[in-house]
């Protein structure tokens, strides 16, 4: 039985301000997407990688994996105008094995975000396994307030810190009950904000492994200019 890891590159990112896909901007002197599959060729449990492309650059993907030495990367898809559509394309891909029992875990990251853990993959394949779903993420600060507000920006409900937290990729699932949930998702014409709300709204469990701060999405140029700095902070103490 084998663990897949999706990896969506379809997003633009147009509040980066460049002309080109976000993940194929450099960190470091190596594109941000590869850093995030470099993790994954890494991590025993995962077994094959099928990469998500925006429409006409499936074939960069390829050429860019494939000079990276990510041999996991089987596949290179199109995606779809949205994350949640992205994500329906890959499981379209993958039904035959899930039905059939051959692929039993599904891993869904955002190749926007460069610095995720081995030991933290591991760890959500493990939860997964166990409960169902786990995702990465990280508690909401002491000194962070999150609140809820109307049509009109006015603040409805506050949250306490202890009891909130910000989610992150990988999030991992059961492979036939992450295909059931995007099933009725598309019966019902939901989509989700992300893969975790789609799996919860069917009433899967989906538990937390806590993240670090270094597991950034690369958004904005700020983002890109920190990620470059921790990239050199992380090439030192190896």
């Amino acid at each position: 039985m084998r663990v897949v890891a999706v990896v969506l590159g379809a997003g633009q990112g147009r509040r980066m301000g460049y002309a080109i896909n976000k993940v194929f901007l450099p960190i470091n002197g190596k594109p941000v997407i590869i850093h995030a599959l470099e993790t994954f060729e890494r991590c025993p449990s995962v077994d094959e990688v099928l990469l998500v492309a925006a429409a006409g650059e499936e074939e960069q993907l390829t050429k860019l994996a494939h000079h990276a030495q990510c041999h996991k990367v089987r596949h290179v898809i199109q995606g779809g105008a949205t994350r949640h559509a992205s994500e329906q394309c890959a499981l379209e891909v993958l039904r035959a094995h899930i039905t059939t029992g051959a692929v039993e875990i599904v891993l869904i990251h955002d190749g926007a975000r460069p610095f995720i853990r081995v030991d933290q993959v591991e760890q959500l394949i493990k939860k997964a396994y166990e409960l169902g779903g786990a995702i990465l993420a990280t508690p909401v600060q002491e000194e962070e307030q999150i609140v809820q507000v109307d049509a009109d920006h006015r603040v409805q409900q506050y949250f306490e810190h202890e009891r909130v937290w910000k989610a992150q990729t990988p999030q991992v699932f059961r492979a036939s009950l992450l295909l059931e949930a995007y099933d009725r998702a598309a019966h019902d014409q939901f989509y989700g904000t992300d893969t975790a709300s789609s799996v919860e709204r069917i009433g899967g469990t989906v538990a937390i492994v806590e993240s670090e701060v270094t597991n950034i999405k690369i958004t904005t140029a700020h983002d890109l200019f920190y990620a470059e700095k921790l990239s050199r902070q992380q090439n030192l103490q190896k």
